[in-house]
C-alpha cells in the first residue's frame, strides 16, 4: 500500500484531512511554500541588517535619545498652532517617506523641538521596518580627530561610514554645530568633509537627481552659514530644495527644561 513519508497511508490522510474539514483546493503549491520562506528569511535578514546599522548611531555623550509623536506638546510653545502646525507636517512626511525618500530639514533656534520631533520621525520609519540611524554630527567630527591615535576608534568609523551610507532613514543631528559657534564659524576639518561627500553620493539616485535614501537634517544655521563651512556641492546634495521638505522653527521659543 502507498504511504506518505513512510508514516501515514493516503487513507490516514484522507481521514485527517475530513476531521479536520480542510479544503485541499486552497492549500498552497510548493511555489507558494518557497516564496513564503524566501519573504520571512529575507524580512528575518532586514531586521538583522537594521539592528547592526542602528548599533552604529552616534549620539551625544553616548546616551540614546528616543522620542515619539505621542510625546509632542504643542502647548509648551506659545505659538501653539505653529507648533501643532509642525508637528503634523513631520508626522505627514514621515508618512510619505515610508513609500518615497526624501531629504527634510528642520531649522531654527536651540531647544524649539527639531531633534524631538526628528526622532519621532525616525521612529515612526524604524517601526515601519525600515533601518535608521542617528548621528550627532559634533560628536562625529569629534572622533574624526581621535581615529590617528586610537585604532578602535578609526575602526568603529568605518561602521559609522557604512550604516550611514546604507540606512533606509539617515538622522543628522546640529548638522553645523561641528563648524564652530556662530560669531565664529570655520570650514569643517577636510576629512569630515570628505566622510560627508561620501556619504551624501552614496544617498543619491544621480540618475534621477533625487534622493535614493531618506536624510533627516536638523540645524541651528543658515544655508549661507553651512555653505560657508561645507562644499557647496556636498549642501546641494543634503538639503532639500522643496518647502514641503523643510521645518521651520524661527517662530518657536526655547523650552528645555520647561514642564507642560
Amino acid at each position: 500500500m502507498e504511504s506518505t513519508k513512510g508514516m501515514f497511508t493516503h487513507a490516514d490522510v484522507q481521514k485527517i484531512i475530513d476531521k479536520r474539514g480542510i479544503d485541499v483546493n486552497t492549500l498552497p503549491t510548493q511555489a507558494e511554500i518557497e516564496h513564503r520562506f524566501y519573504e520571512r528569511s529575507m524580512a528575518a535578514l532586514n531586521r538583522k541588517k537594521a539592528r547592526a546599522i542602528y548599533r552604529y548611531s552616534v549620539f551625544p555623550g553616548d546616551v540614546q535619545a528616543k522620542f515619539t509623536f505621542e510625546k509632542w506638546r504643542p502647548e509648551m510653545q506659545t505659538d501653539l498652532q505653529k507648533s501643532r502646525d509642525l508637528g503634523n507636517r513631520a508626522y505627514k512626511l514621515a508618512k510619505q517617506m515610508q513609500e518615497t525618500p526624501e531629504n527634510v530639514i528642520l531649522f531654527g533656534p536651540r531647544g524649539t523641538g527639531k531633534t524631538s520631533l526628528a526622532l519621532a520621525m525616525l521612529t515612526s520609519l524604524r517601526d515601519e521596518g525600515q533601518s535608521g540611524l542617528f548621528i550627532s554630527t559634533a560628536d562625529l567630527s569629534n572622533l574624526m580627530g581621535l581615529q590617528y591615535d586610537a585604532p578602535d576608534v578609526r575602526l568603529r568609523l568605518v561602521g559609522i561610514e557604512r550604516a550611514m551610507k546604507e540606512a533606509g532613514v539617515l538622522l543628522l543631528d546640529d548638522f553645523g554645530t561641528e563648524g564652530g559657534m556662530k560669531l565664529d564659524i570655520k570650514p569643517v576639518r577636510r576629512d569630515m568633509q570628505e566622510l560627508m561627500y561620501r556619504v551624501a553620493n552614496a544617498r543619491l539616485d544621480f540618475e534621477s537627481n533625487s534622493p535614493r535614501l531618506s536624510t533627516i537634517i536638523t540645524t541651528n544655521n543658515e544655508m549661507s552659514e553651512l555653505e560657508h563651512m561645507y562644499n557647496s556641492k556636498l549642501i546641494s546634495r543634503l538639503i532639500p530644495k522643496s518647502k514641503d521638505c523643510t521645518l521651520n522653527f524661527e517662530k518657536l521659543t526655547d523650552v528645555r527644561g520647561k514642564r507642560s
